[in-house]
């Protein structure tokens, strides 16, 4: 008989320093798996497994999940992957993903995997960088949560009771012409941007971008997005027919011919010149000694209670760019 399609089970990714307890985490995150998953479907979970990034409270979860048997998996790199402290939870996990940058790689698996969400202990110590760092995967369509806050759903500050209001205003006004907004349909598409050919990217700045960007180019140029983003570097690079860089030529030295030195050429008569020499020197520090002699005349003339200067005006300081906050709304239920 064939087999069926195999369950799809969900991903939860975890990030932040944040101090948390195990037991209450644990039971938010077992409410959250019964009404998410069925029983037979898996659950897998992803630790960041860095120095900077991992905490207490991250390996009481990994703890969890080992007693537990949901598999979980851990980025780390080279060097963090040796620590003694990591090494239980380095050998129990089911997979090991080597990065230098942890969070680009937790946004790839996150995004590539059917169901996905990342559960954040935040830190208000690191507000400001966690705010960007979240945004980033709001950004790639991420559901994000924060388990410190009994998992309130993640977003941005204004987006929440937009859309409503233009609704409203929709259905109070008069039925839309449709001939009108077909027009207007049309000029938006042709107003759409369109990727320029000439601006190339190489394979260095797109392992740098997060999957969003990546997919951002690789829609711009017609191509169909993917899940590995590996691929559309792939198809972005083959689209660009980017050439290899050749190294350039290394400079050498070259050397020149030059004649012989004749060394029975007649001597200039320098005598005529060091008199010369002589007399203007002679005349200048005379005439320095006379200026320095009228210049400490006159300096005992001076009056050292002097006018203060006024003080300058200082400018007022420019207003700091406004940085997108990000809200918390409690889960439903």
């Amino acid at each position: 008989m064939p087999r069926g399609k195999p369950p799809e089970g969900i991903t939860i990714g975890f990030l932040g320093t944040g101090e948390m307890e195990a037991d209450p985490a644990t039971d938010l995150i077992e409410e959250f798996l019964n009404e998410s998953i069925k029983p037979d479907e898996p659950a897998k979970f992803i630790f960041p497994l860095t120095q900077d990034e991992f905490s207490d409270s991250l390996a009481g979860l990994a703890d969890m999940a080992r007693k537990s048997k949901i598999r979980y998996e851990v980025i780390t790199n080279a060097e963090d992957k040796k620590r003694r402290a990591f090494t239980t939870i380095a050998q129990g996990s089911a997979h090991q993903w080597m990065a230098t940058d942890v969070f680009t790689q937790m946004e790839t698996l996150l995004v590539e995997a059917p169901r996905s969400v990342l559960f954040v202990l935040w830190d208000e110590k690191r507000d400001d960088e966690l705010q960007a760092i979240v945004g980033k995967f709001i950004d790639a369509e991420i559901q994000v949560m924060d388990l410190t806050n009994n998992l309130a759903v993640v977003g941005v500050e204004g987006d929440e009771g937009e859309a409503p209001d233009e609704a409203e205003e929709e259905e109070a006004g008069e039925e839309p012409d449709l001939d009108v907004e077909a027009e207007a349909e049309d000029e938006d598409e042709a107003e759409e941007p369109v990727a320029d050919d000439t601006a190339a990217y190489t394979r260095a700045q797109m392992e740098k971008m997060s999957h969003a960007d990546v997919k951002a180019i690789a829609v711009g140029m017609d191509l169909p997005p993917r899940k590995e983003r590996e691929k559309m570097i792939v198809t972005i690079l083959e689209k660009q027919g980017t050439p290899e860089v050749a190294a350039e030529a290394p400079v050498r030295s070259q050397a020149v011919p030059v004649g012989p030195v004749d060394d029975h050429a007649p001597l200039l008569d320098l005598t005529g010149l060091r008199d010369i020499l002589d007399e203007f020197g002679s005349r200048f520090f005379m005439g320095l000694d006379e200026w320095l002699t009228k210049f400490s005349e006159a300096a005992e003339g001076f009056a050292f209670n002097v006018k203060p200067e006024e003080p300058m005006d200082v400018e007022e300081p420019e207003e700091a760019p406004r940085v997108r906050r990000l809200s918390r709304t409690p889960r439903a239920g």
